[in-house]
């Protein structure tokens, strides 16, 4: 990483950290929806336990058939969250795939006196279930080649009384899983098998067990996007409160980290990492106190020893990128002349006009829609997209 950790295009400390662009996975013109989702009120307090049941897929109505041999039961519709999902004034929160055929979708709806409910449905392969309702949003996640969706506590503090309504459901090959979210103390280290989320603090969730946990990196105060490639390193992006931004990365999870400043002088930047993890794309973020200044779209393909920058956009419309094994990858540009850029593949595309931000597993190219409540899919790099209702 020698070139990558020589990058430095001028140091700027600010007292308050802006995140890094956190709002790229949600695209600039879904502000709003964004906005709302802060308004969630606080649940009651209940004890903190860990609850399990798993419950065998069967035929819901309007489902394929189960991916499991045999003849199981089916799982009870949970008309509460049936209603919230299908409410027409209801608004998609979120949406993630693991494969193109399991994905999870999350979703609110304003209640009398400006409070917010929230719901999920996970879908496996054309085998569908919902997440109960709940007064936290729900996150929506794939852990391998399963989704998942967690309505966590307002705050990482064991103390917290949100704990005792938060809750994970999954959708496995051996059926609906739902289990309470348990608290432990912090930590600087995360088993092989967990995931690691970041919202500011980062975290790691054991789908087995339920356990939700901080993560704490030295040196490090704020930490988002983090990915893991298939030889299981897992990358992310972080800072200190300063706002120098760095790309960050662990091959023992979390034992020891490796960094490289990503743009000093920047308030942070998007990152995504191919699955094989070669291919990187990098977007730097803005320069404080400036509005519409040039960005420089990045690309390696040696897992960033070398870059090239590949186009220059105004900020703040350039957002989403995303990398392929290939060497190539793609960008989304929101400006007046709207494209999808695609570093290393040659001249840009025009995305859908209602795309509001893009996201990938594997090759497989996702984003929601602004404005709607549709998913955008694409499985050829963005060439060709088709609309799809995750409900």
């Amino acid at each position: 990483m020698s070139e990558l950790k020589e990058l430095s295009w001028e140091v700027q400390e600010t007292v308050q950290p802006l995140p890094f662009e956190a709002l790229e996975r949600r695209g600039i013109r879904r502000r709003h929806r964004r906005q709302a989702l802060t308004g969630a009120g606080v649940v009651a307090a209940v004890t903190i336990a860990v609850v399990a049941a798993v419950l065998p897929l069967g035929n819901v109505t309007g489902t394929e058939k189960p991916p499991a041999a045999g003849t199981p039961a089916s799982i009870p519709v949970d008309q509460a969250a049936e209603k919230l999902v299908r409410d027409k004034k209801s608004g998609m929160a979120g949406i993630a795939f693991a494969t193109p055929t399991r994905w999870a979708s999350g979703w609110m709806s304003l209640q009398p006196r400006n409070t917010w409910n929230y719901a999920a449905v996970l879908s496996r392969d054309g085998v569908r279930t919902t997440a109960p309702v709940r007064q936290n949003q729900y996150v929506v996640l794939s852990a391998g080649d399963d989704v998942l969706a967690l309505s966590m506590p307002t705050s990482m503090k064991g103390s917290d009384p949100t704990w005792g309504q938060s809750v994970m459901v999954r959708l496995t090959d051996k059926g609906r899983v739902e289990k309470k979210l348990r608290w432990a103390p912090p930590t600087s280290e995360f088993g092989d098998g967990d995931v690691l989320l970041a919202y500011g603090t980062l975290r790691a969730l054991n789908p087995e067990t339920g356990v939700l946990r901080e993560v704490k990196i030295p040196g490090i105060d704020n930490a988002y996007q983090p990915q893991r490639d298939t030889t299981g390193r897992w990358w992310l992006t972080g800072a200190k409160n300063s706002g120098v931004g760095n790309i960050l990365w662990t091959d023992d999870h979390g034992k020891t980290w490796e960094r490289s400043v990503i743009s000093p002088g920047r308030t942070g930047g998007q990152l995504s990492v191919s699955p094989n993890g070669k291919t990187l794309v990098l977007i730097p973020g803005r320069k404080p106190g400036t509005r519409d200044d040039l960005l420089p779209l990045r690309l390696s393909t040696d897992r960033g020893e070398h870059w090239t920058t590949v186009a220059n956009r105004n900020a703040p419309y350039l957002q989403s990128p995303v990398a392929f094994d290939n060497g190539t990858g793609l960008a989304l540009y929101q400006g007046k002349k709207r494209e999808l850029l695609r570093p290393g593949a040659g001249g840009p595309l025009t995305p859908p006009t209602d795309l509001g931000e893009l996201e990938r597993v594997g090759e497989f190219v996702y984003g929601a829609q602004y404005n709607g409540n549709q998913a955008i899919t694409s499985a050829d790099h963005g060439k060709t997209w088709r609309y799809f209702d995750p409900r």
